[in-house]
Formats: C-alpha cells, sequence, structure tokens
C-alpha cells in the first residue's frame, strides 16, 4: 500500500513539474520564438535569392559562392542573438566576453587567420578563376575550389590537392590558361657536320605540317648553343592552350620523321674507348701491394 502510495506521489510531482514548466507565458514565447525563426528564414530566402540573381550577373561562380556563405552567417547570427535574447541572456556581456576568448583563439590559431586574410586577397585580386590550369611550386593541377582557408588542385591523374592560402600569397603562380594562346618551345640538336640551312628549313617545314599550330605568330627557329655533341637550336611554335598535348606529340613525331627523310642525325652523348695492343703493361700492375 505505501509503495502504490509513492508511485502515486511521483507521479503528481511529475504532473506538477511539468505544469509548472510549460506555463501559458512561457508557451506562448516558444510559439514567438518559432514563429520569428520561420519568418527570419522567409526573409533569409528571399534576400539570397534576389542577392545571388543580382550579383549572377556580375559575378564569377567562386564570388557567388563567397556571398552566399556570408549571407547565410549573418542569418545564424541573427537567430542565435534572438533566442539568446529571448531566454534573457545579456547578449552585451555574452559579446564581451566572445571578445576576450577571440583574441586568446587568434593567438592560439594565427596559422588559421593569416589563411584567412590571405583567402580575403586571392579573391579580391581575382587572378585565380576556378578552372584555371596552374602550377605551384612542383604542383600542377585544375582550380576546383577557392575558399577562404585555402584552394583545391586536382591534378592530371585526378588527385586533390589542398593549398593553404597563406603559400598561395607567398609563391610564384603560373596560370597556364589565363591567355588563349599559348608558346611551346622544343629543343632540338643536330650534328656537328649537319647543314644548318637545311636544319632551319626542315624544322620550318615540319610546323607547317601541323594545323594545330598557329600561322600567327608565326614559328620560329632559334639557335642555343654549342653543347658537348650537338649544336643545339629551339622551334617555337604557337597554338590554342587547349591543343597542348595534340600539339607537342605532333612536332616531336614529324620532326623525328622529317630529319630520318633528310639525312639529319640527332647526336646522343657516346665515349669512344681506344685499347693500344703494342703497349707494354707496367710490371706488377694490378698485383696486391700487400703481396
Amino acid at each position: 500500500m505505501e509503495t502504490q502510495t509513492s508511485s502515486d506521489s511521483t507521479k503528481f510531482w511529475d504532473i506538477f513539474e511539468l505544469q509548472s514548466l510549460f506555463t501559458p507565458e512561457r508557451l506562448i514565447k516558444i510559439a514567438e520564438t518559432v514563429l520569428v525563426v520561420v519568418l527570419f528564414y522567409i526573409i533569409y530566402r528571399v534576400v539570397r535569392y534576389y542577392i545571388n540573381r543580382t550579383v549572377k550577373k556580375k559575378l564569377k561562380a567562386q564570388r557567388i559562392a563567397v556571398v552566399d556563405k556570408i549571407i547565410r552567417y549573418i542569418f545564424n547570427v541573427l537567430v542565435v542573438l534572438y533566442i539568446l535574447n529571448l531566454l534573457g541572456i545579456n547578449v552585451s556581456a555574452l559579446l564581451g566576453a566572445a571578445g576576450i576568448i577571440g583574441v586568446a583563439l587568434g593567438f592560439a590559431a594565427q596559422t588559421s587567420m593569416s589563411n584567412i586574410i590571405s583567402g580575403f586577397f586571392v579573391i579580391l585580386d581575382r587572378s585565380l578563376q576556378m578552372g584555371d590550369f596552374i602550377t605551384i611550386g612542383d604542383v600542377s593541377g585544375t582550380v576546383s575550389s577557392i575558399n577562404l582557408l585555402s584552394i583545391k588542385l586536382t591534378t592530371l591523374d585526378n588527385q586533390l590537392i589542398r593549398i593553404p592560402n597563406e603559400s598561395i600569397i607567398k609563391a610564384n603562380i603560373i596560370d597556364h590558361t589565363v591567355n588563349p594562346i599559348r608558346r611551346l618551345q622544343i629543343p632540338v640538336g643536330v650534328s656537328y657536320n649537319s647543314d644548318l640551312t637545311q636544319v632551319i628549313d626542315v624544322l620550318m617545314g615540319a610546323a607547317s605540317k601541323i594545323p594545330q599550330i598557329l600561322k600567327a605568330p608565326p614559328p620560329l627557329v632559334m639557335f642555343d648553343r654549342f653543347a658537348d655533341s650537338s649544336v643545339n637550336l629551339i622551334l617555337a611554335v604557337w597554338f590554342k592552350q587547349e591543343d597542348l598535348t595534340t600539339v607537342k606529340n605532333a612536332v616531336i613525331m614529324t620532326i623525328y620523321e622529317d630529319f630520318s627523310e633528310a639525312g639529319i642525325s640527332i647526336p646522343f652523348p657516346q665515349m669512344d674507348v681506344h685499347i693500344n695492343p703494342d703497349r707494354e703493361v707496367p710490371t706488377g700492375m694490378g698485383e696486391n701491394p700487400r703481396g
């Protein structure tokens, strides 16, 4: 009987606590909060739609993504501040404490802050665009993402490389796709016995056989230097940047075939060893000096 009474008493106090927790005033405040959050969300969606539609005509995809992130962050901050205010939390004091914590975190995360600041410079500079094929140091790839902390490259063998923005700001970057045409330089070495005038004619003829090579600017042959076993020349040709692989393969194959037909030899390093059979070998040569 006592157990039954104790159980009834526990249920009574649980119901009493729930009733005191969900008072009409609190239920009204919860409903008001939900309504305001929904209103904020509707306003956020409308503002985001019109801003994105406006900037889409003026900015590129990467800039639009950054603007979209900023709008989303502002919405989240406003909602959090509103809910904190409804809960009776002193937002001013909280912001002051957050400022102190932010300073402490700033000292602890200097590298991240440096990357974020560098990220703003990378985005505002507009020197890199998504889809550009670039080289940074010994890394080459297509820019797949530009963010506040880093950029991401997709290499030719389909690997993803993340490079911090701080390194981007400090590095020398080669952008291979920013200009519509490029120049390819093919080094060629010929024998010292070759007719150099004929060599130039054959190289220019090889360039004229490849349709992807542009006529303007015209191909050019330059003498480079006198090497140990060859006279070195450079054939320079212009082409559309998307034809790089086709042009490079075609130029090398055509030069090789035309040189073979013209009897022009491409020397390679070699060593001649001469043995004199009449020379006497000194006595004791090759013997162990220790006996």
